[in-house]
Formats: structure tokens, C-alpha cells, sequence
């Protein structure tokens, strides 16, 4: 990947992160291994070496390799776990992909501590010993480093393809910054001190407007690219802006070509070299197992199988954290297009699986579905915060967002969320058999990728 230079060098603001971060150094992971703090939240820093050294000190088990690079040349980095009692090419491939969606970082968790209790078990319990000694998992924690570090400044789904959003031809002119020193990025208002909150107007998001156009905010480290509608399977089949049905429930949209995203080209070309049965990747905002198809409400031609595993998996979630959680077909929780499990099935014909791990929040019995399965937490309300004159602006608002409060911060009992993640992979395991893994066509090797 080419380094960007020209682009960054008058653009790139240099952020502290801010949030309630793991105090847990990458010293304390290497030196401490058997004794992570999984309930709290983890830098992208951690993660990376975590992997390295689960690799350093279980050799025989753990090798460590970048798959590929961000835009911003950070390392996507997979873990490979399996021992050599037997010849590789006898063993079924197993692939877990996390934190497509940066702001999904307890996909990353729930990856990271998988990876951790295989490698950290296969001595002492049977079951490791038996998975490692069949089946070769490959993992990847963070998909998308890029977005997973900025969402410890402020919550992104997308990556960090350099995007010019205000037109002023320099690339994230203006990103968010936290000027009072609390440790949240607020959106700003103006209104009188004694307004109602209806009446208030938003000028912008927290920034010393760096681009000095008088807009606060307005060229955020943000590309508006969902890498999950990216991948190469029927990319922007459905068109989100006409179709009703789905305007409402795409955030952000697609690349402007399939695979256009270092990330998603890096994820595709590695499952494309493996042999893998099955595969889950890892997601947040839900709590369900979703199946193939995302594009179509007809049945794939494997529904009998996946159905009945994701059941199981979903039972296997909620048995082990005691919260609600359902499994359906993708597109009958919403129709999306160019998914990461629609080009894994149906390009490499591999069992997948999204597994949706957190929703934050209440649950309403009285709702739908997905309503009705959240983790049962407080979240915090919006908070409204007078400043009165700041940056030359008068009566001046600072919202507070309960997400933006929630950046940095594990949900309680986080320990049971990634325990339920990995007891729901481990079900997706035990349901492919032992043998060789599926083989991957030739005609989908040409080109090396795209």
C-alpha cells in the first residue's frame, strides 16, 4: 500500500484518544497472559500484540501474520491456531472474522479473547486439545484498525479511506477534538440559556475548526464507506436510496466498487488461499445469529444446516450469558447486499455466520425481536451542558450523546459477553466435520484477487 504522503501530510491532526480505555499495558499482556482483564475495553495496541504474544510463547500452537494493510498502513493481523498432531491438509478450516464496523469493538473483544482461550487452554483441556488437534481456526480480531482506533476518539462504523467531505481539496480538514478536556466529542447547538432543547440548532460537532471555514467539525476522520456492503458478491444490488425498505437501515453505504477497501480485498484474498467449512464474522448492535441470504429472502441451498447450527448457536449464547438472543436469515432482520456471508457462501461455498454479541440498552417486551434481546444495561442519557460564548460562537450548547459517553467503556459483565461469543463459535466448530476442508475452485484464483 502506497504511503499516502502527499495527501496526509496537510491534513492528518494528530488525537490523543480519549475514553475510558484499558489501563492494561501491552507489557502487562505479555509478561501476564493468563490473567487479561476481559471486562474492560482494549486499545487497538493490544490487540495487535496480544496476538504476537500468544504466538512468542505458544509456538507450537500460534503463528501470527499480517493478511494485509489499512490506508493508514496499520497491519490487519490474523492468528492461526492449530498443532501438528496431523498433516494439515486432513483438518476442516475455520475462520472468525471481528470489527468489520469500528464502533463494534466488542466484536474485536469477543475475537481477541477466542483466539486467547485456545491458545491458553490447549495444555490443560481436552476439548482445546481436540479442536487444535483437527481443525486449523484462523482469526482476525480487528478487520478494520483504522476505524477501531478512531472509535476510541468517537464512535465510526467506517475505515479511513481519505475523504475530503467539505470540498476544501485537503483530505479530514477538520476532525472532532475534545476541547474541554472531558473525554467526549459532544455535537454543539446554539440557543438561548433558558431554550428548549427543541429549539436549539446544531451548528456542528466538537472541533477548534481547524479549516477556519466557520463550520465546527465538518471534515471528520470518516470515509461514509461501509466496508460490509463492500465485499464482491452482488455489490449495490439493492439500491438503498430508492427502495424505502432499506433506507432506513444503511448508515453508511458501500465503496464505489466491489472491493474497493484494502480491508475487504485483504480478507478476500486471504479466504480465498484456505481451505475453511465455516466461518463467522462478529458484529454488535444486535443480539441474533444471522444466515445467508442478506439479498434475498429465498433459502440458500445449505438452510437446513445453517438454520439448525445458528439455533444452536444462539442457545449457546444466551445459556452462557443468561441474556436473550434469536437467530433468522439475514435479510428477514434487514436486506442488505455485497455482505461479507453472502460473498463467503456464496463465492467459496462456506457455512457462514454473522453473530451479533452486544445490544446495549433495555429490552422491550413488548417490542420486536430484536427490541426484545439487549443486554439489559443503563446506558447514559444525553447530557446538555450551557458554555455560553465558546470559539467566538454565543450560546452555545454542548450534547453530550449517550454513545459518545459510552466511547472507551466495556458494557458491564463484558467477561460473559466474550465467553457467549466463544461458546457460540465453538458450537459453529463442532457442527463441520473432521477432514478436509473444503477446496477452492480455480476460476476463483485468477488474478490473485481483484
Amino acid at each position: 500500500m502506497k504511503k499516502l504522503t502527499s495527501l496526509f501530510l496537510t491534513a492528518l491532526l494528530l488525537i490523543a484518544p480519549c475514553g475510558h480505555v484499558s489501563a492494561q499495558t501491552n507489557k502487562d499482556a505479555e509478561t501476564n497472559l493468563k490473567s487479561i482483564n476481559w471486562n474492560q475495553r482494549h486499545t487497538m495496541e493490544f490487540h495487535e500484540s496480544l496476538l504476537k504474544n500468544l504466538s512468542d510463547q505458544y509456538p507450537k500452537i500460534a503463528k501470527t501474520y499480517p493478511i494485509g494493510h489499512t490506508w493508514r498502513e496499520r497491519k490487519i493481523n490474523a492468528i492461526e491456531l492449530t498443532s501438528n498432531a496431523k498433516n494439515e491438509k486432513d483438518k476442516t478450516g475455520i475462520a472468525v472474522i471481528g470489527n468489520i464496523h469500528g464502533n463494534e469493538q466488542e466484536s474485536a473483544e469477543s475475537a481477541s479473547y477466542t483466539a486467547w482461550w485456545l491458545a491458553t487452554n490447549y495444555d490443560a483441556d481436552k476439548k482445546v486439545k481436540n479442536i487444535l488437534d483437527n481443525y486449523i481456526i484462523y482469526i482476525v480480531p480487528v478487520m478494520n484498525p483504522d476505524g477501531y482506533a478512531q472509535s476510541l476518539i468517537y464512535p465510526i462504523r467506517e475505515n479511513l479511506r481519505p475523504t475530503d467531505r467539505n470540498g476544501n481539496n485537503i483530505v479530514f480538514s477538520d476532525p472532532y477534538k475534545d476541547t474541554d478536556g472531558d473525554g467526549i466529542i459532544a455535537d454543539i447547538y446554539v440557543g438561548a440559556k433558558n431554550s428548549a432543547i427543541k429549539d436549539r440548532k446544531k451548528i456542528g460537532m466538537e472541533s477548534p475548526d481547524w479549516d477556519k471555514n466557520g463550520v465546527f467539525g465538518d471534515d471528520p476522520k470518516q470515509s461514509n464507506i461501509d466496508l460490509n456492503r463492500t465485499f464482491d458478491y452482488l455489490w449495490n444490488y439493492l439500491d438503498v436510496d430508492a427502495n424505502p425498505v432499506l433506507g432506513g437501515n444503511a448508515y453508511t453505504r458501500a465503496g464505489s466498487n466491489p472491493a474497493t477497501e484494502p480491508e475487504v480485498k485483504a480478507v478476500q484474498n486471504f479466504l480465498m488461499t484456505k481451505k475453511i467449512h465455516a466461518l463467522a464474522t462478529l458484529h454488535t448492535g444486535i443480539q441474533c445469529v444471522l444466515t445467508p441470504w442478506c439479498n434475498t429472502s429465498e433459502k440458500p441451498k445449505d438452510a437446513q444446516f445453517m438454520e439448525k447450527v445458528s439455533l444452536d448457536m444462539k442457545n449457546a449464547l444466551e445459556k452462557t450469558t443468561g441474556r436473550k438472543f434469536y437467530a433468522k436469515q439475514s435479510y428477514d432482520d434487514y436486506p442488505t447486499s455485497a455482505e461479507m456471508i453472502d460473498w463467503t457462501y456464496g463465492r467459496l461455498g462456506i457455512h457462514s455466520y454473522t453473530i451479533e454479541v452486544y445490544a446495549g440498552g433495555k429490552s422491550n417486551p413488548n417490542g420486536t425481536i430484536d427490541e426484545q434481546c439487549t443486554w439489559e444495561n443503563e446506558l447514559p442519557a444525553d447530557q446538555w451542558i450551557y458554555k455560553g460564548e465558546w470559539n467566538g460562537v454565543k450560546d452555545v450548547w454542548f450534547r453530550n450523546t449517550s454513545k459518545a459517553q459510552m466511547v472507551g467503556v466495556a458494557p458491564p459483565e463484558q467477561i460473559k459477553m466474550v465467553e457467549g461469543a466463544k461458546d457460540s463459535i465453538l458450537t459453529m466448530i463442532y457442527s463441520e466435520p473432521y477432514g478436509p476442508g473444503s477446496e477452492v475452485p480455480d476460476y476463483l484464483l485468477w488474478g490473485n484477487g481483484w
